[in-house]
Order: C-alpha cells, then sequence, then structure tokens
C-alpha cells in the first residue's frame, strides 16, 4: 500500500511540478505554458520560447526569449489571478491554433474583481519543440478600455450602437 502511496505521490510531483516541456505534444505545451506561467516561474519562458523567438499581440511585438522574458514579467507584476480555458486547440504539423478565454483578475482593471477575455493564438514550433513564432488575437477594449470607469462607458455605448438590431 505504501508503493501505490508513494507512486501515486511520485506521478502527481512529476504532472504538476517538475513538468519537462520536452515529454509534452506541442498543444499540451500551449496549454502548460499558458496556465503555469507566473512572476514565480519566468524560467517557463525561456524553456517555451527559442532564444530568436518573435511575439506579436494587439499592443506591439517582442524578439527574443529574454525581451519576453521581461514582458510576462511585466504582464505578471499586477495579477491577483489569472487561468485560461481551451475550448478549442487544433494543430497542423508545427502550427498550433488555441482558442482561448483568459479570466484574470488586477487591482488595476474592473475594481479588482474577474475580467473575462476572448481570444486565440497561433504558435510555431521549431524541430526543436520551442515556439518561434507566437502571435495572439484578442480585443484590447474588451480586455483593458471596457474596464477603466469612464472610458468603459464610452467604449461599451459605442458597440452597442455599432451592433446590427
Amino acid at each position: 500500500m505504501k508503493y501505490i502511496t508513494l507512486s501515486m505521490a511520485l506521478l502527481f510531483t512529476t504532472l504538476t511540478w517538475g513538468q519537462n516541456l520536452k515529454t509534452l505534444t506541442n498543444p499540451q505545451k500551449v496549454e502548460y505554458f499558458y496556465n503555469n506561467s507566473s512572476k514565480e516561474n519566468m524560467s517557463l519562458v525561456t524553456e517555451f520560447y527559442h532564444p530568436d523567438a518573435e511575439f506579436t499581440d494587439p499592443v506591439g511585438s517582442i524578439k527574443g526569449a529574454e525581451n519576453l522574458k521581461n514582458y510576462y514579467s511585466g504582464l505578471y507584476e499586477n495579477l491577483k489571478d489569472i487561468k485560461f480555458e481551451f475550448p478549442q486547440m487544433f494543430q497542423d504539423k508545427d502550427t498550433v491554433i488555441a482558442v482561448w478565454i483568459m479570466t484574470m483578475s488586477t487591482e488595476k482593471l474592473n475594481d479588482g474583481k474577474p475580467v473575462l477575455l476572448h481570444g486565440s493564438s497561433i504558435i510555431k514550433f521549431n524541430t526543436d519543440g520551442q515556439a518561434i513564432s507566437h502571435r495572439d488575437y484578442f480585443d484590447l477594449g474588451e480586455m483593458v478600455y471596457e474596464h477603466i470607469p469612464v472610458v468603459g462607458y464610452f467604449v461599451r455605448k459605442i458597440k452597442s450602437k455599432l451592433q446590427a438590431h
């Protein structure tokens, strides 16, 4: 019985804390990276990305894993909580397309209440299994502007006027 308990404990430890990205499929790497990155775990950034990786999102473009490490460090600095769900994920050869729903909370937006953001990512991996190209698509207004008190009111008002009736 002790052997089974110890084996289960080792299995749990391996799958959570000691996860090695090299043993995962590319879609699994994406999900693992998104849900395990944190300000305490910035080494995961340089494990996931190739040193010359290129990243683009609605905020800007970044080149290089070390620069991405700084970028993620800044993003995670004020987060209280963040998690991702992946309702759809597709793989074609070395490219993963991930459709995600992010739930995050930070004191800087929405009075600290959770913010929901829908988006997608296209991530291309090299032959060594590291992300070499990463492009995120999401509505920056949904993420930021709609949750700023005065600005949010006007953004939501404009969006409602543009919606087809």
